[in-house]
């Protein structure tokens, strides 16, 4: 069963999950959580712990493979049972992220008109409130609906 329905941005509901790709020749991705304060953003890590993840900017070609490839690992995610959101950093001050094959999608604070930065939560209770919260966008137990927005941006919106 599909778990992850796609939906007109206009017709998105409040508990939709967006998958935000604005113009430019490079780009970024967010991830969107509809009713959330956070936004997930795409990085690179190898691994290493004295190493920080670096945010990625794709092309206007490659930016909507990698989305769509991202609603399949969502999808075998729920059909795996494995819950793609992790916590990582130190235990004091932690982060979150969602792992995917590719890419780890980092929570980003959503302000408009600010640029995005990394939630740093004050512990883990924090963090696993937080990621209750988002598995229910990217983890859902019925359907869950998904748009896509590569067009419609107000000045500041991203």
């Amino acid at each position: 069963m599909t778990m992850f329905v796609r939906v007109d941005p206009e017709r998105a509901g409040p508990s939709a999950l967006g998958i935000l790709i604005p113009p430019g020749r490079r780009t970024l991705i967010a991830l969107r959580p509809k009713t959330l304060s956070w936004d997930l953003l795409p990085a690179l890590w190898d691994a290493d712990p004295s190493h920080a993840p670096v945010f990625c900017q794709f092309t206007r070609e490659e930016a909507p493979a990698i989305a769509r490839k991202l609603v399949q690992t969502l999808e075998d995610a729920v059909a795996n049972g494995v819950n793609p959101l992790e916590t990582f950093g130190h235990a004091a001050r932690p982060q979150l992220w969602l792992r995917t094959p590719h890419h780890v999608w980092i929570v980003c604070r959503r302000i408009q008109g600010e640029g995005y930065r990394p939630v740093v939560f004050d512990s883990m209770d924090e963090a696993c409130a937080a990621a209750e919260g988002i598995a229910a966008f990217v983890w859902p137990k019925s359907r869950q609906e998904v748009y896509f927005n590569t067009q419609r941006f107000e000045e500041n919106s991203i």
